[in-house]
């Protein structure tokens, strides 16, 4: 089984107090952990938008944390963004609504047949995609 790690996981690494169960979590499944350009863009943004203060340690964080999964970034490439057309119209059918970061998230996990790793559970549940929570 493949994972795909949401933003939200990958912002408790920056923090003093990660998770307990988190880095382990991480560790048994690290041959099968995936990240979206997404997430990368986000956390991005997130240090765009930090304290000039806490910026230099959110750069450090967010350089050593793109090497790491370099190898594993799935990119939103045509198919995936046909996959995410289809996911929107699933979700005006039915009269759901996620924001544009998830659903780009949740259809690249759908298109890869990756399990959606997140502890915003609820976030993604209007997508289908198969969710673990590893925190809980």
């Amino acid at each position: 089984m493949s994972f795909l790690i949401d933003t939200d996981l990958l912002s408790f690494l920056e923090r003093k107090r990660v998770p307990a169960k988190l880095v382990p979590w991480l560790a048994q499944h690290d041959s099968d952990l995936f990240v979206s350009v997404v997430s990368f863009a986000e956390l991005e943004y997130g240090l765009r938008q930090a304290p000039a203060t806490h910026r230099s340690d959110l750069a450090a964080w967010l350089k050593e944390t793109r090497q790491r999964f370099s190898p594993v970034i799935e990119q939103l490439t045509e198919p995936v963004l046909v996959r995410w057309k289809g996911l929107l119209a699933d979700l005006k059918r039915r009269n759901r609504t996620m924001t544009c970061e998830d659903s780009l998230i949740a259809a690249t996990a759908l298109f890869h047949g990756h399990t959606l790793a997140t502890h915003n559970q609820r976030h993604f549940e209007p997508a289908g995609v198969r969710i673990i929570d590893p925190l809980l």
